[in-house]
């Protein structure tokens, strides 16, 4: 039995005071794609954020390629293959799309990321944009473009928190195309996603959250099956 890529157990977190998880427990293997799902406020995003090190403080387990990072600072554990697209995007406002995506350093264990030509394929609208200032961007461009700059990284392990949000179908439909072509070269992909269609024919496997704990999983098989309990869950 391979090792799997992320390995989450009894993930507890904190934002000051306030204990926002409450012994969270999820597995992602290699070269799959697993979503979590949940209403907003769920606890989703403090997940992602959790397994970076990017709350107030955390206990638990977090084991990435078999390594435990539950104490390791935040650089470090990105150092360990781990790439990060919060829903803010941190696109860099006084730069270029071109120098947004030459200013990542790299962080994957295996060597550098995709060259910006493989960049450049995968996302067409980047190369045409590739002189504009990054808040030029539109909307749609932007998310393309914190996606790529996680790529450039070779990063392993991608953390992607509503990536479809307020976008256009279009640009959805491209962001859709780009995960099936993560996948097909071996990445393994977490999302957050609110969009459910969005969501449904990508992932492998569905973890649901709820106050701060996976109260639900299934594969994509079972998804006709789980129908009514996602209805209850989500209120979709």
């Amino acid at each position: 039995m391979s090792t799997p890529a992320l390995e989450v157990r009894d993930l507890q977190a904190w934002y000051g005071e306030s204990h926002v998880l409450h012994g969270v427990n999820f597995s992602v293997n290699r070269g799959e794609v697993v979503t979590l799902l949940g209403r907003n406020g769920s606890g989703r995003t403090s997940t992602l954020r959790a397994i970076l090190g990017l709350t107030g403080s955390r206990s638990g387990s977090v084991r990435i390629n078999g390594t435990e990072a539950i104490n390791l600072p935040t650089h470090r554990i990105a150092h360990l293959g781990v790439g990060y697209c919060p829903e803010e995007r941190g696109i860099f406002s006084s730069l270029s799309c071109e120098e947004n995506l030459l200013l990542p350093p790299v962080v994957g264990t295996l060597g550098g990321g995709m060259s910006l030509a493989e960049i450049y394929e995968m996302f067409p609208n980047l190369l045409e944009r590739r002189h504009s200032p990054g808040t030029r961007l539109s909307g749609g461009e932007q998310q393309m473009l914190a996606v790529a700059r996680i790529l450039r990284t070779g990063a392993n392990l991608l953390l992607l928190d509503e990536i479809s949000e307020g976008l256009a179908p279009v640009i959805v439909q491209a962001l859709a195309r780009m995960i099936t072509t993560l996948k097909s070269k071996g990445y393994t992909i977490v999302m957050v996603e609110q969009n459910f269609r969005f969501a449904a024919p990508l992932a492998d496997r569905f973890y649901v959250v709820e106050h701060g704990q996976i109260v639900e999983q299934f594969d994509a098989n079972q998804l006709e099956e789980k129908q009514e309990a996602l209805n209850t869950l989500l209120g979709v």
